[in-house]
């Protein structure tokens, strides 16, 4: 893919896709896995992969300083390390593996975890049973590390721990951006050996960086002027609807 070959179709997809990586990084964390979904209605997923990450470590940039001063250093340093893990495993499976298929299983794991929140207290099945500890908090930064791999989709997984702590806005939105801007960098030299990181496709995510610029902005404005309640209102809407996304693209794989 050439950058001068790209047209309105491609533009068309990847406005919205960059926009959606510039806004989880300013603080939306649960939309970051839209991007390669969106961006996948104009070229390959694994393009569109190649894409979206130096979009992520140059956003991530910007972020982790923005939020530099509310991170849970102590929790977030053993969130990595087990999210590591799960990178490893997705770059050894990476070319075993359906992506479409992982994001359907993906998207209904997250789609149930919003209703176990929503409709716990009507749904003995689904109520929740208090805080998650550390080990879930492994089970979940492991699965977080390989979506985010295989589809840069890390973000529900890791929803799954965070959002039942209940953490103050600031706290959860910047241990959100360390992780993923930590793991981010992690992914690079594998993506790089996979040969997912081409010329023609930094050239695109260096055309497409200010639009990334332009959503952190917007996403650190949102999460200034909304009060704590409608910050997480939103979060489980997004990504409850980040779900349903990731089982929309899935479906064709199983039928």
């Amino acid at each position: 893919m050439h950058v001068m070959t790209l047209g309105l179709g491609f533009w068309a997809a990847a406005v919205p896709a960059v926009l959606s990586v510039g806004l989880s990084k300013g603080g939306l964390t649960s939309i970051g896995g839209l991007a390669v979904p969106l961006l996948a209605f104009a070229v390959p997923p694994t393009v569109a992969s190649g894409i979206v990450l130096p979009l992520l470590c140059f956003s991530d940039i910007f972020a982790m300083w923005t939020f530099r001063r509310h991170v849970d250093v102590r929790m977030l340093w053993w969130l990595v390390l087990a999210a590591a893990g799960g990178v490893v495993l997705g770059f050894l499976t990476f070319r075993l593996l359906d992506e479409k298929t992982i994001g359907l299983l993906i998207g209904l794991i997250t789609v149930l975890f919003t209703l176990r929140y929503w409709l716990g207290s009507r749904l003995a099945l689904l109520a929740p049973k208090g805080k998650p500890g550390v080990k879930q908090g492994v089970v979940w930064s492991v699965t977080s590390g390989f979506t985010s791999f295989i589809a840069h989709a890390g973000g529900p997984p890791l929803m799954f721990y965070l959002l039942p702590l209940k953490l103050d806005r600031m706290t959860f939105t910047s241990t959100s951006v360390y992780f993923f801007g930590i793991i981010n960098l992690i992914k690079l030299p594998f993506f790089a050996v996979l040969g997912l990181l081409s010329a023609d496709n930094l050239s695109t995510s260096l055309m497409l960086a200010p639009i990334a610029l332009i959503g952190v902005a917007i996403g650190v404005w949102l999460l200034k002027v909304m009060n704590e309640a409608l910050f997480y209102r939103v979060s489980y809407i997004l990504t409850f609807l980040a779900g349903l996304k990731l089982i929309w693209d899935g479906l064709p794989s199983w039928t």
